[in-house]
């Protein structure tokens, strides 16, 4: 074993070195997430507090998720993770990880078959997503000898001046059948190219936080130099047409649209206090050009909601906040919990739709995001919640009426900039990327609706039919 004064001399090398790697990261604008996995929770947070030490704690903040916790139920298993998400420029440390919440409740029988595949492939994804992003994912799996674990977990129990409370989770992860599962599982829940790093606990802790800050400083040392991700493919030039095969567009008389809204939303508000009682959550993105009647079709479903139970989202560009972190946080943030109703004016599609426009996103961004919102609402509808999104389609011709209209009248002539008559010259750029985005992004979890939407009446009455569908298709 190294002498004390080698054993200090090296940890403060190591202080210098995970300071210096904070700074680059820093410099580049570039985030971190150091992950803390293994069978000692009681290790894993040990070395997380003398990692606050090491760096620069002002950018540094740990977490520890409890996917299962009442205050999480309803979620979906990744969305504590996506809460603590660092901004660019710092860090943020997982104790208590995603593959280890996940190897305890395969080992007890909680997640098996098909829904563990899907975890699996989400765990996968959701650290893929986050690497593609430039953020630096290291993570270090802390296994202690059985012997070990259960003295330290003895003395810890043993010991009320710690605060530490020995939890049923972690008497699991003293058991083989246990590790023998989360070795398993280490491998098929890790994105490609971010392996875990084993470290087999030492009983003296300096030496094992001081291998393990290695390991850590090493992989941060890796990532920075690791190549931006493969560029993907951007959607083939398939033929024009999807959204002109909604046209011709049918009109409603004021009669016959008077008696269809009240029923429906009457229906509406019965359905949607079935979904509260059973904890059905749902969430409904609205899309379409400018001056679509996006805005009209909301305040209609909204009409006999219960307040207490639904939330319209506008997105406005994004704050300096949200542009700091990956572009699904601010989405991830305002999924709704169990049985509430979140309706989002226009939504994530915008990474394919104004940021492929007008150039905000790279075309490497763009072109990948297709796959990460799917996986997103895949993690929705996993989760139990009603995915479900509209896109009002109005002619060119319609939308200029609708123009003029507004500016003529004084409750809406704030509606209307310049930017409305700009983005109008790029209209049919606009209309390639929805194209593309609803041919790559309908999915059988969460389906696309294309509503005519020349006749607000009709438009309206459309949108209401289909949201009624997919609640009572889901309540039946």
């Amino acid at each position: 074993m190294a002498t004390r004064s080698a054993l200090e001399r090296s940890r403060s090398a190591l202080h210098l070195r995970l300071l210096a790697a904070q700074r680059r990261l820093a410099t580049k604008q570039q985030s971190a997430v150091i992950v803390i996995g293994g069978n000692d929770r009681l290790a894993a947070s040990e070395l997380a507090n003398q990692l606050t030490e090491w760096f620069d704690s002002r950018s540094v903040r740990i977490c520890a998720p409890l996917p299962h916790a009442k205050e999480n139920v309803g979620h979906p298993f990744l969305w504590p993770y996506w809460q603590h998400m660092p901004a660019k420029g710092h860090i943020t440390i997982v104790v208590g990880d995603w593959l280890t919440h996940t190897a305890v409740s395969a080992a007890t029988d909680q997640l098996s078959g098909e829904a563990l595949r899907l975890r699996l492939k989400s765990l996968r994804q959701f650290e893929e997503l986050l690497a593609a992003d430039g953020t630096s994912v290291v993570k270090v799996w802390i296994e202690s000898p059985e012997k070990l674990l259960r003295k330290r977990l003895r003395e810890a129990e043993d010991t009320d001046a710690e605060g530490w409370v020995v939890t049923d989770h972690d008497l699991l992860l003293t058991k083989s059948s246990v590790h023998k599962k989360t070795r398993e599982l280490r491998l098929q829940g890790s994105g490609k190219n971010l392996p875990w790093k084993v470290i087999v606990s030492a009983a003296e802790t300096k030496q094992r936080d001081l291998h393990a800050g290695q390991v850590i400083a090493a992989q941060l040392a890796q990532a920075s130099r690791r190549r931006a991700a493969n560029s993907v493919k951007k959607p083939s030039s398939r033929p024009r047409g999807l959204l002109e095969s909604a046209t011709p567009h049918p009109t409603l008389d004021k009669k016959g649209y008077s008696q269809q809204i009240a029923k429906l939303q009457a229906r509406l508000g019965r359905l949607s206090r079935l979904a509260s009682q059973k904890g059905i959550a749902t969430v409904l993105a609205l899309e379409g050009p400018d001056a679509a009647g996006k805005g009209g079709a909301i305040r209609r479903l909204c009409g006999l909601l219960d307040a207490a139970h639904y939330q319209v989202h506008p997105t406005p560009a994004p704050t300096p906040e949200e542009k700091a972190r990956h572009y699904l946080w601010r989405f991830w943030n305002k999924t709704p919990p169990a049985g509430h109703l979140a309706i989002f004016d226009r939504s994530w599609y915008g990474r394919v739709m104004v940021e492929r426009v007008e150039g905000f996103a790279k075309d490497s961004e763009w072109a990948r995001a297709y796959a990460e919102i799917n996986d997103f609402e895949a993690r929705l509808a996993e989760s139990g919640a009603v995915v479900l999104k509209l896109w009002i389609n109005i002619s060119k011709e319609e939308q200029l009426n609708r123009f003029k209209a507004r500016e003529g009248s004084p409750h809406k002539r704030h509606k209307m900039t310049l930017e409305d008559y700009r983005n109008r010259r790029k209209w049919d750029d606009n209309i390639r990327a929805a194209e593309d985005m609803i041919a790559r992004t309908d999915t059988p979890h969460a389906p696309w609706h294309v509503i005519s939407g020349n006749d607000k009446r009709f438009a309206r009455v459309a949108a209401l039919k289909a949201v009624c569908r997919a609640l009572s298709d889901r309540l039946d």
